[in-house]
């Protein structure tokens, strides 16, 4: 409804329980407000949270690195959410009988966080268009992390598989990825001016923390990196490369040594191995947090254990004595 309110027009419109209000100098704004706000509110709130989330995807994860990665994610919800399912029906309980299937189908805690992460994003963007309220979602509890490294022998096995099988760039990357620290993404958007002087050079563009860091280029990292570099002419070397062949790549590896069933046997592993070699050879935490570009100290502490001997000192400074009065008074030369 259009109402003359002073000497401006005001548009007061009720839409599922909401109302809208603004004023316009004239009557037409107004009510070209009012039509376009039915239109706009009625269209989104018809959509099923199928089409919903693909219509605004670009919108919520565009800017992403990965983005595919949440694609597949709200894909996988599709198995347990009806395409035509409206936002409204999103309720608590529909939530906990989400959470309960996927749990029933054996989908590990960490997966189902990362699904629920999704769906609130599309529900919270839903909110802010006032077309739904998004429910409370519990996240369940995740173990701390992959604790699985790569032994000495299991590299050793590495190498010597992927070269039996003339898989050069499999050995190349992994050993960079071993030697450098770095995530499996950082490393893909790697380009040749990143390395030199002896130093690769992480941009706050490709890390996952969004913060720049500088590594050494050790050896064995250098020796892979100008591999990958003579084996490609593009200013990525590892366009030459793609994910899907190195994923191809290491599921061999797996299948050769018979680790099909260990699902922490993954090339993420590569980087905790780093980061448990350097903390195990008496690297200070605080090095190796600005090693692996960790966004906070409580993430290097889950590596606090392999810490050789840390607390020796502190043991040995219970069991000391500190000295007396009369001691420090015979120590000083003014006493003697």
């Amino acid at each position: 409804m259009v109402r003359l309110r002073g000497n401006r027009f005001q548009a007061d419109v009720m839409i599922a329980g909401v109302r809208y209000r603004q004023s316009f100098g004239t009557r037409e704004e107004a009510e070209d407000y009012e039509r376009s706000l039915r239109f706009k509110k009625t269209a989104n709130r018809k959509l099923g949270f199928q089409d919903f989330y693909r219509t605004h995807f670009d919108y919520l994860w565009g800017d992403n690195k990965a983005p595919e990665a949440t694609r597949t994610c709200l894909e996988m919800l599709d198995r347990y959410i009806k395409p035509k399912t409206r936002l409204a029906e999103i309720d608590r309980v529909f939530v906990f009988d989400l959470v309960t299937r996927m749990k029933a189908d054996g989908v590990s805690n960490s997966t189902i966080n990362r699904r629920l992460s999704a769906l609130s994003k599309v529900l919270r963007h839903a909110e802010n268009l006032e077309i739904t309220r998004r429910p409370h979602i519990p996240f369940l509890k995740e173990p701390h992390g992959r604790e699985r490294t790569l032994s000495d022998r299991e590299e050793d096995k590495m190498v010597r598989f992927f070269e039996h099988m003339g898989l050069d760039w499999a050995k190349a990357l992994t050993t960079f990825l071993l030697y450098s620290g770095c995530r499996t993404g950082e490393a893909y958007e790697l380009t040749r001016d990143s390395v030199e002087s002896g130093y690769i050079h992480f941009g706050y563009a490709i890390t996952k923390t969004k913060k720049s860091r500088v590594v050494p280029l050790v050896e064995p990292a250098a020796e892979a990196w100008a591999f990958m570099c003579a084996a490609s002419g593009k200013p990525k070397p590892l366009d030459d490369y793609s994910r899907n062949t190195f994923r191809g790549h290491w599921n061999l590896l797996r299948i050769h040594m018979g680790l099909q069933d260990d699902d922490e046997f993954v090339p993420h592993m590569l980087r905790h191995t780093c980061a448990s070699r350097l903390v195990s050879r008496g690297i200070p935490l605080p090095k190796v947090m600005l090693w692996m570009g960790h966004d906070c100290i409580q993430t290097t502490l889950r590596y606090s254990h392999l810490v050789p001997h840390d607390l020796d000192e502190a043991a040995a400074v219970l069991t000391s004595r500190p000295p007396s009065a009369m001691d420090r008074r015979r120590r000083d030369p003014r006493h003697r």
